[in-house]
Parts: structure tokens; C-alpha cells; sequence
């Protein structure tokens, strides 16, 4: 992923963050108490996104994006701590929310992650600013992006590979191939 990239994805991912925001708010107002918080949450979610992607780092998991939230930027003291468990329990109450069989949530309770969330996205935005103002691309948009760079789980020979193309991983063995029994 080039500087362009990073740039775009990163504006494009937080400004989704920002129209989530606005709609949990529209929802919060209307009563609709379960989608504020699913809406808070992705806000959250994709606000997360914008900061890896100023690193040129995408992932494919919410368990994948706290990983590398908390590695890059929680640790590092960019994010005030418990940023991370938090997001996790924002994770489980959007599920609630979502799937949960006669969940309901109180204004009370959508109000507080409305309000972390909006929190977290502002964080998000004020961290990211240096970023965006430092852009050496005066060009403007362009349509053509060059592939995501996308982490990729450990090949099983005690070598992890870290960051690689979009390209099918070959499984590495190690010792003879055993047939199986039944």
C-alpha cells in the first residue's frame, strides 16, 4: 500500500466513522435504542480502521483489529488505555443488540456508548490529523489503488509472515506426510 492509500483508505474509513456517528445520534433521538448502539459501535470500528490504515495495515477480524489497535497504538500511549477492552465490549453489546432474543437496551445505556464512541472517533480524528495535513499528494483523488496489504497468519514453520500481497499462502510441511487411518 503506497502513501496515496493510506491516505484514502484512511479518510474513507473515518469518514464512515463520522456518518455512523450522525446516524446512532438520529437513532438515539428517535428511541431506537439497539441500533444507536450498533451504529456507535461500527463508528468505533471504523475509526479503528482509519488508524491502521495510516500504517498501511488492514484486517480482516474484529479480534485481528484489536490486536494491532492495542500493538500500535494503545501500548505506544496514542490511545488512552482500556481503549481496546472497551471496543471489545462495544463488540458485544452491538451482537446483543443485533441478535440478542428480547434484548433492549436503556436510553441510559445507548447514550453511554453513543457517547464512547464518539469519544473514541474524536481521538481517532485528532490523532489522524497530523496525517492528513502532511500529505504530499496535492493531486486529488485518483481511481486507480494499488492492492491492500493484508497480514497473514504464521506459515507453520515458526516463521510468521507479517505483511504480503493479496496471494494465496502455500501450506509448508514439516517431516513426512502421514497418511490417516480409520
Amino acid at each position: 500500500m503506497n502513501d496515496r492509500n493510506r491516505r484514502l483508505n484512511a479518510s474513507d474509513e473515518l469518514e464512515r466513522a463520522r456518518r455512523l456517528m450522525r446516524s446512532a445520534d438520529w437513532m438515539l433521538a428517535e428511541g431506537l435504542c439497539e441500533e444507536a448502539v450498533s451504529s456507535a459501535y461500527y463508528a468505533a470500528h471504523h475509526a479503528a480502521r482509519a488508524l491502521l490504515f495510516s500504517l498501511g495495515l488492514e484486517v480482516r477480524s474484529h479480534g485481528g483489529l484489536r490486536s494491532l489497535l492495542a500493538e500500535h497504538f494503545e501500548r505506544p500511549g496514542h490511545l488512552p488505555r482500556g481503549s481496546v477492552k472497551t471496543l471489545k465490549d462495544a463488540l458485544e453489546a452491538r451482537m446483543s443488540a443485533d441478535y440478542g432474543v428480547r434484548v433492549h437496551f436503556s436510553r441510559a445505556e445507548a447514550e453511554r456508548w453513543v457517547r464512547w464512541s464518539r469519544q473514541f472517533v474524536d481521538t481517532a480524528a485528532n490523532h489522524l490529523a497530523p496525517f492528513f495535513a502532511s500529505s504530499p499528494d496535492d493531486a486529488g483523488p485518483s481511481s486507480v489503488r494499488e492492492p491492500r496489504v493484508r497480514y497473514r497468519p504464521s506459515t507453520g514453520s515458526g516463521r510468521v509472515l507479517k505483511r504480503t500481497r493479496k496471494t494465496p499462502v502455500k501450506s509448508v510441511r514439516q517431516g513426512p506426510v502421514r497418511k490417516r487411518t480409520t
